[in-house]
């Protein structure tokens, strides 16, 4: 007679019962009976199923891995979402201490199932549950883990991790609608965030008013160090690198020090695995407002045999970028294209040990510098703050003046995986900075020498102990450290030469029981600074050094109101030093174009603030509630003066001053899902700083802005899964402008029309390609926002439209 197979739920139900079977310690006669015993249930559910009609319930059965290590990541929360006849459907649950997650009594639908784990990468994915269970591996990138536990504890921790209501997200599928542009207007549109911009090639973060110095962009786990204190100077690295950036709003100096008095822009790479074949895609860019093309290359792989090493695996990209001047609605920016070369190599490997990574990288680019800016006499920076250029026609050509800049990076860190499930992570970094500008008016009009010649030289070391939960607490403690050597060698002077040398010893906890939880944490730091004096006697700049030490800390609690609704509340108190620029500068700063005089006298700032987050999490929406409180003393600002007539022409200027600001400010964002297929999302953010000892308004605070989108979503077979949205940014007039402000500045709110087109994963010729296009200021709206550099001299940009692809190279 023919045995018939068993069906493979049966199967795997009998090969389940004898490993039990073989592990138990029975005797002989008990091993023949259980055997019986076995065989019969294998048997007869088969048979039970011929009598009845199949079960109409599936289960999910999972694991949440670490995509790195291999180790279970414990706390993610997991939901399945499923459509019936009632509308959506959704169940929620949350690894356990051996990262198992386990869904029974599903209907045999198509369910989405998602994974979060705050800083890792989400994770997605559509499964079929008409046939039979599920048994699913869950692999979390772990590039994102590194930035979700700096940026939660960072802020404050609350229960699972979770309810941080000062942190905002992007993976790599929002980054890729914003790629080929600067980090700046990357993060624009988000809650708390504005950007300072000067015409198309940079824009510089401003997160609750607080920019340049006090804000801190980490690349890949290390510090930039790219003479960030310009407000013209934007962070130099390379988009398309990114696989998530971060950005925590509010003070976060207990981990990462006095430049992160207000708040953190986070930047993470995905982690190099040492196998798997290799791969690459490339990625086009065109846009029409400055005729800009951007192409970015990148290949990486596993296996590769290194001498001494072993396996190890790979990443290397190279992008370039060329755009000519930028565009406003009635006339081109003359001198404002720019052309970018970037190259960067990643190699690591994964041990039972721990992993490691080394990077080195490469940012290059020229760029102009708007000639209007850069008047040679009074009357010609009248007539240029009055009156539309006269210069308007489009090119590539980038002429006098403008920029050169270089930035080199080598970065290693290593995590070590200790054997009390704590880990030991060391991250070292080498920098070298080289900013060149270029003069238009002056002795060196007409000379291949820079006015000013900067080279910043930077060591880092951080070393990090993650330690094992301990009654209940979890947290981090480290030592850094940073050495720092600025030259300066151009024949014009802004900035002296300087050292600076900065260690810092810190701790950061959590502690979670039930729907509370706490978290804090205290920074001691100690910064030295050496000013070198400057050759010219007529320069204000001695030689000499300053030290400071300060200590810095947060404290912040968390409760989980019901089931979707949390609360959080958090104290900190930070700290920074001024600058060299704020304490020595004296002279025209080139891009900015405005003459700059220091105050040696300036001391550090000291801030307090508090801030408190209500946060909404639901099948069918979200909510993010954010207000806050910041008072600084000894607050350093620029204050306008009266216009400077030098050798180089005539500038705008400004003093650095001191006093006592108060910023407060509020933020929302949400989310809607009318349907599966329309999801409205909005975010909104107002912030008001005052000057408390003169009882007015702070000099460049950002004006009330929303943003305000439509998206429908499908999915099709050929045509992957497409997205439309359409939306509006609204900047409200900016009515708090200081007495004091010499001159006229734009305050008038304005609105931009928006919209987008793409598809993820189309198949054309048998390969998948990412496709958009993208409008913004569709309407071609003449504007000015106040933050803009340029203001006094023209418009912001007119319509851009944007045609992105990205395809895999095989």
């Amino acid at each position: 007679m023919r045995c018939r197979p068993l069906p493979p739920p049966a199967a795997r139900r009998l090969l389940a019962a004898v490993a039990l079977l073989a592990a138990a310690p029975l005797g002989a006669s008990e091993h023949r009976t259980a055997a019986a015993s076995v065989l019969t249930i294998a048997a007869a559910r088969p048979l039970r199923a011929q009598l009845r009609p199949a079960p109409v319930n599936r289960h999910i059965h999972g694991v949440v891995e670490d995509a790195g290590t291999g180790q279970p990541v414990v706390g993610a929360t997991i939901s399945v979402t499923w459509t019936d006849a009632g509308g959506t459907q959704q169940r929620q649950g949350r690894s356990d201490r051996h990262g198992h997650v386990d869904f029974r009594d599903l209907p045999p639908t198509r369910v989405v199932l998602r994974a979060r784990m705050l800083g890792y990468a989400p994770f997605e994915r559509t499964l079929d549950l008409t046939e039979d269970d599920v048994l699913l591996k869950v692999r979390l990138e772990l590039a994102v883990v590194q930035l979700s536990q700096v940026a939660v504890t960072a802020d404050t921790t609350v229960d699972a991790l979770e309810q941080v209501v000062s942190l905002t997200s992007l993976d790599r599928a929002a980054l890729d609608k914003t790629r080929g542009q600067t980090l700046g207007e990357t993060l624009k549109q988000l809650p708390g965030m504005a950007v300072i911009q000067l015409g198309p090639s940079i824009a510089k973060p401003v997160i609750r008013g607080l920019n340049s110095q006090r804000v801190l962009v980490l690349n890949a786990g290390l510090r930039q160090e790219d003479q960030q204190w310009g407000t013209e100077h934007a962070p130099n690295l390379d988009s398309f690198d990114a696989d998530a950036v971060t950005v925590v709003r509010g003070a976060g100096t207990v981990l990462y020090g006095a430049d992160a008095l207000g708040g953190v822009v986070r930047v993470d790479h995905a982690p190099v695995a040492d196998s798997g074949p290799m791969r690459g895609d490339v990625a086009l860019n065109t846009f029409t407002n400055s005729r800009q093309g951007a192409l970015s290359v990148a290949v990486q792989g596993g296996g590769l045999a290194v001498p001494l090493i072993g396996r190890t695996g790979y990443r290397l990209r190279l992008t370039s970028r060329v755009a000519g001047n930028g565009g406003a609605p009635d006339y081109y920016l003359s001198n404002t294209g720019f052309r970018e070369l970037n190259g960067s190599a990643t190699f690591g490997v994964q041990r039972e040990w721990g992993r490691s990574e080394l990077l080195i990288s490469r940012f290059g680019t020229e760029l102009g510098v708007l000639r209007q800016a850069h008047a040679g006499n009074f009357d010609d920076l009248q007539r240029a703050m009055t009156a539309p250029p006269r210069d308007s026609a489009f090119t590539y050509d980038i002429d006098r003046p403008n920029q050169r800049v270089s930035h080199n990076t080598l970065r290693w860190t290593t995590t070590r995986l200790l054997d009390d499930a704590s880990e030991l992570e060391l991250v070292y970094g080498l920098q070298y900075n080289h900013r060149r500008e270029y003069d238009n008016h002056g002795p060196l009009r007409f000379r291949d020498e820079p006015a000013f010649n900067l080279k910043l030289y930077t060591n880092s070391l951080d070393v990090r102990w993650k330690h094992a939960p301990w009654r209940g607490l979890f947290g981090t403690v480290g030592v850094s450290g940073v050495i720092q050597g600025n030259q300066t060698l151009g024949k014009a002077f802004l900035i002296p030469g300087f050292d600076l040398q900065q260690g810092a010893i810190y701790a950061q906890e959590a502690w979670g029981r039930g729907r509370f939880s706490l978290s804090g944490g205290l920074r001691a730091d100690a910064i030295s600074q050496t000013t070198l004096a400057f050759a010219d006697a007529g320069i204000r700049s001695p030689a000499g050094t300053k030290s400071w030490r300060g200590i810095a800390g947060s404290f912040g609690a968390a409760y989980q109101i019901v089931e979707g609704w949390d609360a959080s509340l958090r104290v900190a108190r930070a700290w920074r030093p001024p600058t060299v620029n704020e304490r020595y500068a004296q002279g025209v700063h080139h891009g900015t174009a405005q003459y700059e005089l220091g105050d040696a006298t300036l001391d550090q700032e000291r801030s307090t603030g508090v801030e408190a987050g209500l946060r909404y999490a639901g099948v069918r929406g979200t909510l993010d509630v954010s207000a806050y409180d910041n008072r600084i003393d000894d607050f350093i600002f620029l204050r306008p003066r009266e216009p400077v007539f030098t050798l180089r022409g005539a500038f705008p200027a400004f003093n650095y001053a001191r006093t006592d600001a108060r910023m407060r400010g509020l933020e929302l964002a949400g989310t809607w899902s009318v349907t599966r297929w329309l999801a409205l999302v909005g975010n909104a953010t107002a912030v008001r700083g005052t000057d408390r000892l003169r009882a007015q308004p702070l000099y460049d605070m950002p004006a009330d802005r929303a943003l305000v989108q439509a998206r429908v979503t499908g999915e099709r077979a050929r045509l992957g899964v497409w997205y439309a949205g359409v939306g509006t940014q609204l900047v409200r007039e900016q009515d708090g402008v200081p007495e004091g402000t010499i001159y006229t500045l734009p305050t008038a709110g304005y609105a931009l029309l928006q919209a987008e087109l793409g598809t993820s994963g189309a198949l054309v010729f048998g390969r998948a390609l990412d496709v958009s296009l993208s409008v913004s200021n569709a309407l071609d709206t003449r504007y000015r926002d106040y933050l803009s550099r340029y203001r006094l001299f023209v418009d912001d940009a007119g319509r851009d439209i944007v045609l992105r692809v990205r395809a895999p190279l095989w």
